[in-house]
């Protein structure tokens, strides 16, 4: 595969100076999903409210045939989720800051999250050749990142979610706030967050915190905390922290009762784009009831042992599957619960089309 496939002339997407991400929505659009779920499968009066969400149709999807004999009658929904890269309320001409799915095996009564690394070395499409996945959102909405989805991973995504930056300050605020033990090592570069997003961010400015210890921090300060990654373990205990907040973001949902949670619906709907029918949300949110109590499994694509960070020829920095192919197999046999599930001729073509590039596999 030749160089031109990457595209050098798309630079306006990947050297263009954007402002730093918040790196916090992961855990937010699980939230999200599952108070939206939940909330329209408890509370029949949702109905109305379910139907004022922003709804985008995707256009043709583009599935493959050999894709959807593929699925049939496998038991498994699959829903895109997206957090956009943007401070407004615009959802066009942004990239997508986290990319997941969720999926529902009705047979296990199990779902599962799917985070897609954004820095995957993908296809996009005869236009834009491969490049990182996350870019997909920006070139086509949400219909191009679902389609590079689907072909890159042998999908048959139709459903999406997208929230942006918005949505995950303005949910801790109505909340009010939450509580968190701050370290030490951690206020210096907590307060630099909080500054630095006072001024890039619009809204009402955050004061700085005054000390270490047991607090309440307001929505900027909370983002501005799932934000810090350059001290102690670095990504890893970034996630840690994000897990952290967002479980008591969850938490403190929940305990609200019927009146409180269902305002709480209502003020976050504006934030939320999806081409999900009120029909299909409470008709989900009941399977996941009736499912019983169980935790979300977790789950990334690429997975990390079957992967490798690499600069590739143009300069740029990507994750490479090594190989797409036992990527898809993985994925499928965990969240499908096939033995050794069988990847389509699409997938074998980009596989070969990525290992004859990087010379990773």
């Amino acid at each position: 595969m030749s160089k031109e496939t990457i595209n050098p002339n798309q630079e306006k997407v990947k050297q263009k100076k954007s402002k730093k991400k918040y790196g916090c929505l992961k855990g937010v659009l699980i939230f999200i999903l599952v108070l939206l779920l939940l909330g329209g499968a408890v509370y029949g009066a949702a109905h109305m409210m379910l139907s004022r969400i922003d709804r985008e149709e995707l256009e043709d999807l583009n599935v493959s045939q050999e894709v959807l004999d593929l699925k049939k009658g496998m038991g498994v929904m699959n829903i895109a989720l997206f957090g956009v890269d943007s401070r407004d309320d615009a959802y066009t001409n942004t990239r997508s800051d986290a990319m997941m799915v969720f999926s529902f095996n009705s047979k296990t009564n199990q779902a599962y999250l799917t985070s897609v690394v954004r820095d995957t070395f993908a296809y996009i499409n005869e236009d834009h050749g491969f490049e990182k996945i996350n870019h997909a959102y920006a070139y086509g909405g949400p219909t191009l990142a679902v389609q590079a989805i689907n072909q890159n991973f042998d999908l048959d995504i139709q459903k999406y979610v997208t929230v942006n930056f918005n949505a995950v300050e303005y949910i801790i605020n109505k909340l009010g706030g939450v509580e968190v033990d701050v370290q030490d090592y951690e206020l210096q570069e907590l307060n630099r967050v909080i500054a630095e997003m006072n001024v890039e961010v619009s809204g009402e400015e955050a004061n700085l915190l005054e000390g270490t210890g047991l607090q309440t921090l307001n929505g900027r300060q909370a983002v501005a905390y799932m934000r810090i990654r350059k001290v102690g373990n670095g990504d890893y205990e970034r996630m840690e922290r994000q897990r952290r907040v967002i479980t008591l973001v969850a938490q403190k949902a929940f305990s609200y009762n019927k009146v409180k949670l269902l305002g709480l619906m209502n003020d976050f709907l504006p934030y939320i784009q999806t081409n999900l029918t009120t029909n299909e949300i409470i008709s989900l949110g009941t399977q996941l009831l009736l499912s019983g109590e169980r935790e979300i499994e977790q789950v990334q694509l690429p997975q990390t042992e079957l992967s490798y960070g690499e600069k590739l020829s143009d300069g740029l920095y990507y994750l490479v599957p090594t190989t797409l192919e036992e990527n898809v197999i993985e994925w499928h046999d965990k969240v499908y619960g096939t033995d050794r599930y069988t990847p389509t001729s699409g997938v074998m073509n980009i596989n070969q089309k990525i290992i004859n590039y990087t010379g990773l596999y």
